[in-house]
């Protein structure tokens, strides 16, 4: 609500978020130890998706209320333009040519696709500790784990960077991260979230 309140009233543009994360993403991966909420980002697509909603904005035709929030994806979902790695080295060299499901139900109503959030290797485990592509950190103490499997997810809307993200649960792992960062998980039912195109 409050991005929809400052894109409506013009005291924000969609495009002033999308550079604020990117620069955040990376001074946050210059810390000591690195918070690698992401595995991959893409600077170029981020901002041609910003300026799109924000000349929709400028219109007065946002796609809806979702049009310009930033949105975390698991790096277990396809998105166009980028690998999907599962978070592990095994996976990662097909790029994918489109969406999954959920991905493009929130593509198609504007949601400003930040970048692949960093998750627990194959989804298989608890604690987020990645070792091919860092550990996601717990934005509130780097000195602990966000938790898993959904860690990226969890510690990007814990650090700000947008008020939801996309993870995915099999036995905890939306769950975990958002109980360990401090925010809410939702495990749908299952089947009511399409799983094509995911891990």
């Amino acid at each position: 609500a409050a991005f929809v309140a400052a894109y409506r009233d013009g005291r924000l543009t969609p495009l002033d978020v999308a550079e604020k994360v990117l620069s955040w993403s990376r001074d946050a991966d210059a810390l000591t130890p690195p918070m690698r909420v992401f595995i991959a980002q893409q600077r170029e697509d981020v901002l041609a998706q910003a300026q799109a909603s924000t000349e929709r904005w400028a219109a007065g035709r946002p796609l809806g209320p979702l049009d310009g929030v930033p949105l975390a994806v698991k790096d277990e979902m396809d998105q166009r333009g980028y690998p999907r790695t599962v978070g592990t080295r095994v996976f990662g060299e097909r790029i994918a040519d489109s969406d999954a499901g959920s991905v493009a139900r929130l593509r198609s109503a504007g949601a400003l696709l930040i970048g692949k959030a960093n998750m627990h290797e194959l989804g298989m485990g608890v604690s987020g500790l990645n070792p091919h592509h860092g550990p996601a950190r717990n934005p509130y103490d780097p000195s602990r784990a966000a938790g898993g499997s959904s860690s990226g997810p969890a510690a990007a809307v814990a650090a700000g960077l947008c008020p939801v993200a996309l993870g995915a649960d099999g036995g905890g792992s939306i769950r975990i991260p958002a109980s360990l960062c401090g925010l809410v998980g939702l495990k749908p039912t299952f089947g009511r979230v399409s799983e094509r195109g995911a891990a």
